[in-house]
């Protein structure tokens, strides 16, 4: 009796701890919610050497954003230039963030001051 009561109950314990797993494994594999798109406003600039330059925004309110997306040559037509960039915040700004990120969805668009 006390060996089938065992096996019972073993096996009730791995059916639950299979469900864990598949639920973990369902929660890891949901895409997150799709952020709206969003429009940065600020100057192009390009920073750092090459081969590795980086591309940057500048906002009126003096933060800095790394534009992803974006060829260096497309950006060099842009430089110093206000444009408004429409894109998704990759990396949002925050304590432990030193530089936030944004992907252009299309080519930035220059704006008057």
């Amino acid at each position: 009796m006390k060996a089938c009561f065992g096996a019972i109950l073993g096996s009730i314990l791995g059916a639950i701890l299979a469900l864990l797993a598949a639920l973990a494994i369902t929660a890891c594999a949901t895409d997150p919610p799709v952020e709206p798109p969003q429009t940065l406003v600020g100057k192009i600039q390009i920073r750092g050497n090459d081969p590795f330059p980086t591309i940057m925004l500048e906002t009126d309110a003096f933060d800095f954003w790394e534009l992803r997306g974006m060829t260096v040559r497309k950006a060099r037509a842009l430089a110093g230039k206000r444009v408004s960039a429409r894109g998704r915040i990759l990396v949002a700004p925050g304590p432990d963030v030193w530089l936030p990120a944004f992907r252009v969805d299309e080519m930035p668009e220059p704006v008057s001051p």
